[in-house]
């Protein structure tokens, strides 16, 4: 697989995306937490087909520093991908943005985009988007991983407002390098992407990215793994800027 198959396949790999300090201090923090717990799928814990030890981060006084470091890093990353597959900003929400010479509301498309981007990216990506929970997981060599085939959106039977449905992207960092096994797979595009330390994966979450962590043998293997997903309705069209 090369790097122009990637390219294609919307699987975007960033290496040395976050730094070894930091992850050092995420899988050290995440070690000594009392909250980890055994990893859940929708349906709940089932080891058959997820095996690992999950902590979400989200809404934890203690890990607040390095939660806002994350997701300020990865908006950077974000950034660049929407920036290469425009259309996931500006097709299905076909935002509005004011002309700041002709005062007007013009809409944001693929064609115009990179004359208003320095002035309506950013705010236009946090009215649409925003990081679902964050979760750091550790995978124990030998035997943990996510063993299932599976895709990021689907109705939840415990969330009322079914925040996975409104799933458009997910990311991985990898917080260690493992040397053999450990992979993230991708299913239809017959893709493997190593865990190396400080490497970040974005991918689309729906079923045509299907994909499983493989069983890491060489060291345990730890993640922080997120979802980039739509804000609620309201709050997308209830701003005076965004029509």
């Amino acid at each position: 697989m090369t790097a122009e198959d990637i390219v294609t396949n919307f699987i975007e790999i960033y290496d040395n995306a976050l730094d070894a300090d930091i992850c050092h201090q995420i899988i050290e923090k995440f070690e000594t937490s009392d909250k980890i717990v055994r990893g859940r799928t929708g349906q709940g814990v089932d080891l058959n087909k997820k095996d690992s030890y999950d902590l979400t981060i989200t809404g934890l006084y203690e890990w607040r520093n390095l939660h806002s470091l994350v997701v300020t890093n990865t908006f950077a990353y974000l950034k660049q991908y929407l920036r290469k597959y425009i259309f996931a900003l500006v097709g299905a929400i076909s935002p509005g943005i004011l002309d700041p010479i002709s005062g007007k509301v013009v809409t944001l498309t693929h064609e115009n985009f990179a004359q208003y981007e320095a002035l309506w990216m950013d705010e236009t990506i946090q009215k649409i988007y925003r990081p679902s929970w964050i979760n750091v997981q550790k995978y124990i060599k030998g035997m943990g991983g996510y063993h299932h085939w599976h895709s990021e959106i689907y109705p939840h039977p415990r969330e009322a407002d079914d925040e996975p449905l409104r799933r458009v992207l997910f990311f991985q960092y990898y917080l260690n390098t493992v040397n053999e096994g450990g992979e993230t797979e991708f299913f239809y595009q017959n893709l493997k992407v190593k865990p190396q330390q400080g490497r970040l994966a974005i991918a689309p979450a729906g079923f045509t990215h299907t994909h499983k962590g493989n069983v890491p043998f060489s060291e345990d293997k730890y993640i922080l793994t997120s979802w980039i997903i739509f804000e609620k309705a309201e709050k997308i069209y209830g701003q005076k800027k965004l029509l």
